[in-house]
């Protein structure tokens, strides 16, 4: 009696629990980004239109916000880290050790963007900001372009000689964090442009407009970089 053989079922293998975990959402993980430039976007314009504090004394104002503004570069690190990025479905023990290298890598941003802000200054200087006045100013806007250009930066990508050299020679991968750089660059000297003209402004002193200009660099550099780093993902 001849056997007759079983043609095999298709069987979907059942994912295991050390599996790759799938991408958040391209509309979250800009949405994450759009909050985070409102946030940043909200000390300048906030100041200005409200109360006038940055024109009248940017020294107390730049001062004051610091902290504020490196929290809200923290949180966004923090919720938009490539560690963040995945929806985990390990254990419990991988999702703290994978959330503890976060947090202290964040730290560890933190610190080298501070230590950092003296060499900003002295680029700044080099481009034409006051070397004997407003010391105090260009020293605050330093450590406020350390936060928005390197913080998220020295987070986001190693920190060795190659990579480093891409991101100078403009050659790094599209990120968030890489254009949201480039943007703040941008935006600080474009923003220096008013200051010597001859209209006499309050909002012309060193440096609200470079202020502003940083800033709105890095919103909008932010935005675009979450735009084409998510169509990429979806490539």
């Amino acid at each position: 009696m001849a056997r007759t053989k079983s043609t095999p079922r298709h069987i979907a293998a059942s994912p295991s629990p050390t599996s790759s975990a799938s991408p958040i959402p391209h509309k979250s993980y800009f949405l994450q980004h759009a909050i985070t430039s409102s946030a940043l976007l909200a000390f300048p314009v906030g100041t200005v239109v409200l109360s006038s504090l940055l024109p009248s004394d940017p020294v107390r104002t730049l001062g004051f916000f610091l902290p504020a503004v490196a929290f809200v570069q923290a949180l966004n690190i923090i919720f938009t880290h490539p560690g963040a990025e995945v929806v985990s479905k390990s254990r419990v023990t991988k999702k703290k050790k994978q959330s503890e290298g976060t947090v202290s890598t964040t730290i560890l941003g933190l610190m080298l963007s501070m230590l950092l802000t003296p060499f900003i200054h002295l680029v700044y200087v080099l481009f034409g900001a006051p070397v004997t006045v407003s010391v105090p100013a260009t020293f605050l806007l330093s450590a406020h372009t350390a936060l928005l250009a390197l913080f998220p930066l020295l987070c986001a990508v190693p920190l060795d000689g190659e990579t480093w050299m891409q991101i100078a020679a403009l050659k790094a991968p599209i990120t968030p964090a890489y254009v949201a750089a480039l943007g703040t660059i941008a935006g600080a000297w474009l923003g220096a442009v008013p200051i010597p003209l001859d209209w006499d402004r309050e909002w012309q002193t060193w440096p609200v407009t470079v202020v502003f200009g940083a800033y709105v660099g890095n919103a909008v550099g932010r935005l675009i970089g979450a735009v084409l780093s998510g169509k990429e993902k979806k490539l």
